[in-house]
């Protein structure tokens, strides 16, 4: 990188410990100071006790969620961080009823937030190089130690993420979709791969060692998500299905489970929409998806 920031202090939240520990590897590089918080309540009493430079903060997220939490903190007593910039990290693009329609959806999305009063937002899962822009455009100028030396992404964690990422690109614009685990560092054959290990290597920065120990964590939650997801499907717990393949599918597409990733997505959506039918009707397809993933990150990891 062509700067740190040991001096910085930079809070992340979110109910994921993976979100964490991907956020933890990407900062890494910068010696900035994390903290962390796994829920907003935790959130605001953090807030109370430090100030930070800038907060990481996830949307969906049990209650209070991040933006119930961002606006609690506006009005908080004894808040240390109220002209802190805040940034919403999200997997979802949400488009405002009144957006201009000529806004792609990343832009209205982070109009969106804006509106809301986040200075910016980062779609997730996070990649080095927009993680990158928000530090560089958020965190105070006193706090960068600028050097001269080649762009982010020309060397380093960066360099790593963006080799595997356009070598990903390259192989999914040329050929079909895999079903099995890939080796490290090698892209499958396409955007839909039971389990892409070049695309999940890549949001680990390139770092086959931190991708490895994420794919443990979440093949090991696999039991309990997967009883969440099916019993509050069969108790038509639409807050708790959502909340659940939420996390589903930002966690998978992290690790390169992208099919599991899209199915989960569909699923979240259909909660949120209070659509039962939809939901029980493919929780089975769903959860049947997430063991194939989940065999298929057991092979890869006694590879």
């Amino acid at each position: 990188m062509d700067f740190t920031a040991p001096e910085a202090r930079i809070l992340a939240v979110d109910d994921q410990e993976i979100n964490l520990m991907v956020l933890e590897r990407l900062l890494l590089p910068t010696q900035a100071q994390l903290a962390t918080a796994t829920g907003g309540q935790e959130m605001l009493d953090l807030l109370c006790k430090e100030a930070y430079d800038l907060v990481l903060l996830d949307h969906v997220m049990p209650a209070p969620d991040g933006l119930e939490a961002f606006r609690m903190s506006k009005t908080l007593e004894g808040n240390l961080n109220k002209d802190t910039p805040f940034v919403a990290l999200t997997g979802n693009d949400i488009k405002a009823e009144d957006a201009d329609p000529s806004l792609s959806p990343h832009e209205a999305t982070r109009a969106y937030y804006k509106g809301e009063g986040f200075a910016d937002f980062l779609p997730k899962p996070v990649l080095p190089e927009e993680l990158e822009r928000i530090l560089l455009s958020l965190l105070p100028e006193t706090k960068l130690i600028r050097k001269d030396s080649p762009s982010p992404k020309q060397k380093g964690l960066f360099a790593r993420a963006s080799k595997v990422l356009e070598a990903t690109s390259s192989q999914e614009a040329q050929a079909p979709a895999a079903t099995s685990a890939t080796p490290a560092g090698e892209p499958s054959d396409g955007p839909l791969a039971t389990l892409d290990t070049g695309k999940g290597l890549a949001f680990s920065g390139g770092d086959e060692q931190m991708y490895r120990q994420l794919l443990k964590n979440w093949s090991d939650a696999y039991m309990e998500s997967g009883y969440t997801i099916q019993k509050s499907a069969k108790d038509g717990d639409m807050n708790a299905h959502r909340i659940a393949t939420h996390s589903l599918k930002s966690s998978s597409r992290m690790v390169g489970a992208l099919i599991l990733g899209n199915m989960a997505e569909k699923a979240e959506h259909a909660a949120r929409d209070g659509d039962l039918d939809f939901v029980r009707a493919n929780v089975a397809d769903l959860l049947a998806e997430y063991g194939k993933a989940v065999e298929a990150a057991s092979t890869y990891l006694s590879s």
